[in-house]
């Protein structure tokens, strides 16, 4: 494990410590519509800083990187956000509902985590990272020189003794809260008590970290680290541009929820329900789904035959718009997968994302990873049940609906040092921007 280190946290000033109107999911899954609607709440949400729009006469020098940074800096001064008096580790409490009806709590933690290049094994990625979210979010660090969001990341605790030491953390009276557009309840708190810290601090020393999410925010943070030791030689060995906001999570919390993000085929010429099906029975067997998919429990029980499969073996849920119908597929143990262009290393030849995209999105219909990347043809949903209408509505052609990889895969693929495609998880729920923030001085602190 990277050190763990207290800060002075920069938190919004709010009266009664709800501040659920400041707060905004991650950057990258906030739409217009949503930007819009989060500052409707407050002029003050933190989508100001995190997502400042485009505006038609913007440079370098002054665009929306700069006008973030002007915003920050001049909330800090008209005490919009103050700092913490003293450093501090951040407990936060999560509880949310989940699609089964249940309702889950997750406990982590938010701390200044030291910086490692992923060569060093010490923190590790599990999914791989666009050359265009990276230089934003390196842009926005670079100008605001602060983690004005935390990235995700995920340690082992099978004895839970992590969470023992932040047991005594969770009391009644949080310092922040708030619930969020996904119905969860947010609570945080201030640990400051120095036996407490190094406590946790001393436990933490010897675990690993696998990013969850955030790792283009990950990335900004080690490039921003790496400019500025060029720009300034000498800077401290504890300089704050050495750290970063992090936020941890024992990968046996039973809050620990992974969902699947879903593909949506849109504006492939002569695609044909029938084409696709047959040409899929090279591989899979194609079993049609008899309940109307068009009905939520239709819906249901199609997810419900998917789920029987989760991790045993490779399956998806086609759902065609040309016919309106949904077709279970699942991976043929006989199928001839030679020459297709998978990963060799078993670990992620073995992921379901691996199978749709090698084999059916790049072997069967010939969609190059470069126009993957552009989202050409591709579109990603979290949810089953829009991927399903925005099919059935003609916006797409065809969806394919994925089961949830499990996390054993997702610290296998870590631990083997490489990394999944896009949008192979979704790590649920997500950790918001402007619960606090962490300000970032070269010559400073943690």
């Amino acid at each position: 494990m990277p050190a763990v280190a207290p800060f002075r946290g920069l938190r919004f000033a709010a009266p009664g410590r709800d501040i659920s109107d400041l707060v905004a999911p991650p950057y990258d899954v906030i739409s217009p519509a949503l930007r819009e609607t989060l500052l409707s709440r407050s002029p003050q949400n933190v989508v100001r800083l995190i997502l400042e729009k485009e505006g038609p006469g913007d440079a370098p020098g002054s665009d929306r990187y700069t006008r973030a940074s002007a915003t920050f800096r001049g909330w800090i001064a008209r005490g919009v956000l103050q700092r913490d008096v003293q450093p501090a580790l951040y407990p936060l409490e999560q509880t949310f509902p989940t699609p089964d009806g249940r309702e889950r709590v997750r406990r982590g933690l938010l701390a200044a985590v030291r910086l490692h290049d992923f060569k060093d094994g010490v923190v590790r990625p599990h999914e791989s990272t666009l050359a265009g979210p990276l230089a934003d979010r390196l842009e926005l660090t670079r100008h605001a020189r602060a983690n004005l969001s935390p990235v995700f990341g995920v340690y082992d605790d099978p004895r839970a003794e992590v969470a023992q030491a932040l047991a005594g953390a969770f009391v009644p009276d949080p310092v922040a809260q708030a619930v969020t557009d996904d119905g969860t309840r947010q609570r945080m708190w201030r640990l400051e008590d120095p036996q407490s810290i190094s406590a946790v601090k001393r436990l933490l020393a010897d675990r690993r970290v696998i990013i969850a999410d955030g790792h283009h925010r990950y990335g900004a943070a080690l490039s921003l680290r790496d400019e500025l030791d060029r720009e300034t030689p000498g800077l401290p060995a504890e300089g704050g541009h050495r750290w970063v906001l992090m936020y941890l999570l024992a990968a046996s919390d039973p809050g620990l929820v992974i969902f699947p993000t879903h593909r949506l085929l849109r504006n492939l010429p002569g695609l044909r329900s029938a084409g696709l099906a047959s040409g899929l029975e090279r591989w899979f067997r194609v079993d049609a789904i008899a309940e109307d998919i068009r009905r939520p429990t239709g819906r249901a029980w199609a997810i419900s035959r998917l789920s029987e499969h989760l991790g045993k073996s490779t399956a998806f849920v086609l759902v065609t718009a040309e016919d309106g119908r949904a077709r279970l597929l699942t991976l043929r143990e006989d199928a001839d997968l030679s020459g297709l262009p998978l990963p060799k290393d078993r670990n992620l030849r073995e992921l379901d994302v691996s199978v749709l995209h090698g084999v059916v999105l790049e072997g069967l219909l010939g969609l190059s990873k470069a126009s993957q990347d552009r989202e050409e043809n591709l579109v990603y949903v979290r949810d089953a049940g829009e991927a399903v209408a925005r099919t059935l509505s003609g916006e797409a052609q065809a969806a394919f609906l994925l089961n949830p990889t499990p996390m054993w895969q997702v610290q296998a693929v870590a631990d083997a040092g490489l990394t999944m495609p896009v949008k192979s998880t979704w790590f649920h729920p997500k950790i918001p921007s402007g619960l606090v923030m962490r300000e970032l001085d070269p010559a400073g602190p943690p």
